[in-house]
């Protein structure tokens, strides 16, 4: 019984990882044409982030706004670096903080990758109303914070 129920339903963990590989690949085909494989677009978003930051960034920050693992998130700052579109520096003489910091290289990075996200954004969202696309915003906003809600209520139940 519990399987046709299943097949009745219209999954939205699925549905939205569809829609984000399909939107990952559109955006990176056009980026590859220019400059080869050498970055994903998480790469993007994360030098996005990290220019627009007024305040010093270190990695511990970036685990709540990006909510990947901390490993995740130290191969990533590690391929940025590696690719010469950060810089890690140490503070206050504790070698162990280390601030994040947008190289020039990196810089120009952005741009690009801001133009090209910008480009697949407005091509896909092209017969999508301004209405339409607020409120899919708005729901899905909603959805990750009930999902986040949802693990601190798993994690709660697992602890009586």
């Amino acid at each position: 019984m519990a399987s046709k129920e299943f097949d009745d339903r219209t999954h939205l963990a699925f549905l939205f990882e569809c829609a984000s590989r399909e939107i990952r690949k559109a955006v990176m085909r056009s980026v590859h044409e220019e400059v080869g494989e050498k970055y994903a677009l998480k790469h993007g978003w994360m030098l996005g982030y990290l220019e627009r930051q007024k305040e010093p960034v270190f990695p511990k920050d970036l685990e709540k706004t990006f909510h990947f693992p901390k490993s995740t998130l130290a191969d990533m700052l590690q391929s940025l670096d590696k690719c010469g579109l950060i810089t890690k520096v140490s503070v206050d003489g504790d070698a162990r903080k280390k601030q994040i910091i947008v190289t020039e290289k990196g810089k120009e990075w952005n741009t690009f990758m801001e133009n090209k996200i910008m480009e697949a954004e407005d091509y896909i969202t092209a017969d999508i109303s301004d209405e339409q696309f607020h409120e899919v915003v708005q729901v899905m906003e909603k959805m990750v914070e009930n999902a986040i809600k949802y693990k601190s209520y798993i994690e709660l139940n697992k602890e009586d």
